[in-house]
């Protein structure tokens, strides 16, 4: 037994009802987003791109009185034609998707919304009334909420800089290894130190023997170079 060939809606408010009576035919626009331009040299060319929203138009007639007609395809139907015009025009001002489905052969469905609808009578026929819905595919295109999760990781302290080495001053305790000297000139060389615990009293910038060296309890030993020296 074939399939029931017939045209259903279902209305953002979750109203099924299918067209009284099958169109003639149901026209499907499928168009793509193309693009010209002029190449030198070659002349005019097309830039295809992406698929734009597809676009069906029914036309047919609808029976004011459907109990009556009999063009009646369709196996359910409402209480009269108005009842059909009511429906897809609130559809319209819902401007809300709606389902749309071809049964038969060549299956057609999908969310779709009403772009356009007219309808009237022609001829001073006033048994029918004659329409024109133009549906068009509908897209969702709801923004969509990202969640970011926190990163809770405590980031790992970088390791301290290294402190500066200590200067050698007036008053600090160092370690002696070299000649002992009468002046910071470099003249009268005497005794050589050797791992002595001492302390800074005199420092002579820029001369060849800066640092004046004592013992640590009081008493001058006498002048050395600064490589003879370390900070204890």
């Amino acid at each position: 037994m074939a399939e029931h060939y017939g045209i259903y809606f279902t209305t953002p408010d979750n109203k099924t009802f299918e067209l009284p009576i099958m169109p003639a035919e149901i026209v499907v626009n499928r168009v793509m987003d193309v693009t010209q331009n002029t190449i030198l040299g070659m002349g005019e060319v097309d830039q295809i791109g992406s698929k734009k929203l597809n676009e069906n138009t029914i036309e047919g007639i609808i029976p004011v009185d459907v109990k009556k007609s009999h063009l009646i395809t369709a196996t359910k139907l409402l209480p009269s034609g108005g009842d059909y015009i009511g429906l897809i025009e609130s559809w319209q001002s819902s401007k809300k998707r709606g389902r749309y489905v071809v049964t038969g052969d060549r299956k057609m469905n999908g969310w779709v919304t009403v772009s356009k609808f007219e309808w009237g009578m022609k001829e001073g026929n006033d048994n029918e009334f004659y329409y024109s819905l133009t549906l068009r595919e509908w897209r969702d295109y709801t923004a969509k909420k990202i969640v970011i999760k926190k990163n809770n990781t405590t980031p790992a302290k970088p390791a301290p800089r290294p402190a500066p080495p200590a200067k050698i001053g007036v008053g600090s305790r160092v370690i002696v290894n070299g000649q002992l000297f009468r002046d910071s000139y470099g003249t009268g060389g005497g005794l050589t130190e050797r791992n002595a615990d001492r302390v800074i009293t005199l420092i002579a910038n820029g001369r060849s023997k800066p640092y004046h060296v004592a013992l640590v309890g009081g008493g001058a030993r006498g002048w050395v170079s600064a490589s003879s020296v370390r900070l204890k």
